[in-house]
């Protein structure tokens, strides 16, 4: 039977009756109330282990897709509103399937603020994984001087094919083998905590709603369990609508841990995001550490991609580990005999930015953690798969040089 692993309420302004899914190969969808151009509508996002049942009949159905997801995590994007919160639905390069109701705005859905026009809900589900080292983790494009900083794009059918000789199997994972596709009711997250409160009220014999009571909610019998619902009003910061923020923004405030600097409302979600979706991307008493990535396509790492990086750490006596990290084929690729450092290189999954160090040039620091075997055997398996040799060099080269000559020509062009 499939099971739910986490869900999210979000509340964005639709225009034109159009709107996005960003982290995902689907085109724009339409709302069905083609009647109305401009309006809020409340959104439910639900990430299952497997194909679900049909929602009960409050909801209406409206579509069935499939799709490719990016990263593992999606929003919902809207030219009023831009993305809102990141939502995470499980692996990257999987393929999944999503259903999508309808419904009349209920006191829960949303931000529950009662001025949405319509109630979507959105539940995705794993299908299958399609990592295909190809499509999926080809090199950057080539680069050449005097071309006014740009690179040459190269297609990925348009680079070399490895030799035969070098030919991998590409790895496939099952659902059970990623953190992000498991419940754990031990994580820190809303959902891990309602486990845990849904295990104390069974073990005392009583409701989960007399507990959340007890402990100081505003809560009646059967409403909605959402981070706003379940907060005691003492506990509650009160200063944003979006009840994901003000949580956010109330626990930082609590624990003595917001920057000195102040902060919007845009950072605050990104910042929230982030916590709550590393959180959904570790098992329980997972090591994490702080890792700086450099070079192209640093700035932007999605979370639950993985990569090999490298660092320079303290060569510390007996052969210890720095922080206990980068272990997942670590290699020691140069040392320092002057500092007593060395340069290693691991494989690590991205968490999410560390807001702590900030970024310097191409130098961006991440949360990470030591990879897990199957995501890891993706990252050898690229590396394995694009490996050049003189050959293939050669004949990269020469589509590079070409590329390059159209280019130059086209600038000439337009100088004339």
């Amino acid at each position: 039977m499939a099971q739910l692993l986490r869900r999210l309420d979000d509340q964005i302004h639709i225009e034109y009756n159009t709107f996005g899914l960003d982290g995902t190969d689907l085109p724009a969808w339409s709302s069905p109330t083609e009647e109305i151009l401009h309006f809020p509508a409340a959104v439910r996002m639900e990430s299952w282990d497997a194909e679900p049942e049909r929602a009960d009949a409050s909801w209406t159905p409206v579509s069935s897709a499939t799709f490719v997801a990016e990263s593992g995590v999606v929003s919902i994007d809207s030219m009023a509103d831009g993305r809102r919160h990141d939502f995470l639905i499980g692996p990257p390069h999987f393929e999944y399937g999503v259903d999508m109701y309808l419904r009349e705005p209920e006191p829960g859905d949303g931000h529950g603020t009662g001025e949405c026009e319509e109630s979507w809900l959105l539940r995705f589900w794993p299908i299958r994984d399609v990592f295909d080292p190809i499509k999926h983790a080809a090199p950057f494009s080539y680069i050449a001087r005097g071309v006014l900083y740009y690179s040459i794009d190269l297609e990925p059918e348009q680079l070399v094919q490895p030799p035969a000789r070098r030919e991998v199997p590409v790895p496939v994972s099952a659902v059970a083998d990623w953190a992000s596709l498991r419940t754990d009711p031990d994580l820190d997250t809303f959902d891990g905590w309602l486990h845990r409160m849904r295990r104390k009220a069974e073990e005392r014999g009583g409701s989960l709603y007399e507990l959340l009571r007890a402990a100081g909610a505003d809560i009646e019998d059967g409403m909605d369990l959402t981070p706003a619902s379940c907060t005691p009003p003492l506990a509650r910061a009160g200063r944003f609508k979006d009840p994901l923020i003000d949580r956010y923004y109330a626990e930082q405030a609590r624990w003595g841990s917001l920057p000195g600097r102040h902060l919007g409302e845009e950072q605050l979600r990104e910042y929230a995001d982030g916590e709550r979706i590393a959180k959904e991307l570790c098992r329980s008493g997972t090591l994490t550490f702080s890792v700086p990535v450099e070079g192209r396509g640093a700035l932007h790492i999605p979370p639950g991609v993985s990569r090999r990086v490298w660092r320079w750490e303290d060569d510390l006596l007996g052969g210890e580990l720095m922080d206990g990290g980068l272990t997942v084929d670590r290699q020691i690729l140069a040392r320092n005999p002057w500092t007593r450092q060395i340069l290693v290189s691991g494989i690590v999954t991205i968490l999410r930015r560390d807001h702590e160090r900030p970024s310097r040039g191409e130098s961006v620091w991440y949360v990470v953690r030591d990879a897990e075997p199957h995501e890891a055997a993706r990252v050898l398996c690229a590396e394995a798969t694009w490996e050049e040799d003189p050959d293939q060099r050669r004949a990269l080269d020469e589509v590079a040089r070409e590329k390059l000559i159209e280019l130059r020509a086209t600038y000439r062009s337009r100088e004339r």
